[in-house]
């Protein structure tokens, strides 16, 4: 062999060595992981929380939990004005409410209303807008 290919052959047996140190710290490092549950459980909760920062899932989850909290103060503010109202009703206080033909809203019209509203093209649509986001999102 020449000088030439004996240092190249030292050149590649000190690639190979490197490699092969890098793949053993790699192992030993899986090693220690593997006998501590607790430093796999952090290892693993980082590798995860940076790729949720990275891919830019983290900011969406948050921003959905923003626009949820809106719906919810709203849900909770007109079921807050329904006890409020019930319980005007149980003290004796009643409010009469008409409908746009100027009818009266009697107790035995929920049914006709619920159905009335179900009828509507804007109702239905809301609805199938809502299943499609549930399906979509799971």
């Amino acid at each position: 062999m020449t000088k030439d290919e004996l240092r190249k052959a030292l050149r590649d047996i000190e690639n190979k060595k490197s490699q092969l140190e890098q793949q053993l710290r790699q192992l030993e490092e899986e090693e220690m992981e593997m006998s501590d549950p607790l430093t796999a459980s952090i290892m693993n909760a980082k590798k995860t929380a940076r790729s949720a920062i990275l891919s830019g899932n983290l900011k969406n989850l948050f921003d959905n939990i923003l626009k949820n909290m809106d719906y919810a103060k709203t849900a909770v503010i007109s079921l807050a004005n329904i006890a409020d109202k019930a319980q005007d009703k149980l003290e004796g206080k009643v409010e009469e409410i008409t409908v746009a033909s100027g009818m009266s809203v009697m107790t035995n019209m929920w049914i006709p209303m619920i159905l009335g509203l179900i009828q509507t093209q804007e109702f239905q649509h809301l609805m199938a807008n809502m299943v499609v986001a549930a399906i979509k999102e799971s």
